[in-house]
């Protein structure tokens, strides 16, 4: 708590935070029992509405120069010092996710991407997607991993350690969907297969220029167990479908770039 209530008051000596065209107003409050809230109301804003109206295209917002197929594992560490991480601290937007309402950040690119993602299926199919995680710096990653020593399992899962998570990209989502009971449910396997909102949010997401980051045949190549709730943008719709529609991982792809 103390680090969310941090990260609020921080946010808040902005009075409006500006999210890719489209204004939220910060509001900090104390409740009764010590604990922060927070308010974050969207202001109607016609920039927005233009975005969308004009490109659908997730390659379209993607920012000059950015490396969009840049990996983490355990064989390439995240540099907290170097060029990448130095620009993608100008290009963040800020956001309250939707399980809890803690602020989190995300690439604004992938934020906006995401956005039309998010707005087909909920126009198009009545399926409402949102974000639970996204960018962390060192700090978060160690205060995850403190939390997990803390809690009743404490080994720590390849890719929490710092340094060698890809949420540190900005580029890597945790996505939920709207589901049963009125409440946010992680995509699984079983549920992505079995159950058709969660297998039309996979099929879409290419179009918007996102992969499923650690699919469960592909464990032994990325490193990682299986985590399909995590969602990675790479740039371009193009070059997702190129990874999705040929059962790659980021891994293979770029391997076979690389022969080419």
């Amino acid at each position: 708590m103390k680090r969310i209530i941090a990260t609020i008051i921080i946010l808040s000596m902005f009075l409006t935070t500006m999210l890719a065209g489209c204004s939220y107003t910060v509001t900090v409050a104390e409740s009764d029992d010590g604990n922060a809230t927070v308010d974050i109301k969207e202001a109607k804003n016609v920039e927005l509405e233009s975005v969308y109206k004009i490109s659908k295209k997730p390659e379209d917002f993607a920012i000059t120069d950015r490396d969009y197929l840049i990996i983490v594992n355990d064989d390439n560490e995240y540099d907290f010092d170097g060029e990448y991480n130095k620009a993608l601290q100008k290009d963040l937007v800020f956001i309250p996710n939707v399980v809890d309402g803690d602020v989190m950040a995300v690439e604004k690119a992938t934020y906006l991407a995401f956005t039309l993602l998010q707005r087909d299926l909920l126009e198009n199919d009545g399926i409402e997607i949102g974000l639970y995680d996204g960018y962390r710096t060192a700090e978060d990653q160690q205060y995850l991993l403190d939390v997990y020593a803390e809690g009743s399992n404490p080994n720590v899962v390849k890719g929490d350690e710092i340094g060698y998570s890809e949420h540190h990209t900005g580029l890597l989502l945790d996505v939920v969907v709207w589901y049963s009971e009125d409440t946010w449910y992680s995509p699984t396997e079983e549920r992505i297969k079995e159950i058709p909102i969660f297998k039309k949010v996979y099929e879409r997401m290419a179009d918007y220029g996102f992969i499923q980051r650690y699919p469960s045949n592909k464990a032994d190549i990325t490193g990682r167990d299986s985590k399909e709730f995590e969602i990675r943008f790479v740039g371009s719709a193009k070059i997702a479908h190129e990874i999705t529609d040929n059962d790659l991982c980021l891994e293979e792809y770029l391997k076979q770039k690389t022969e080419q």
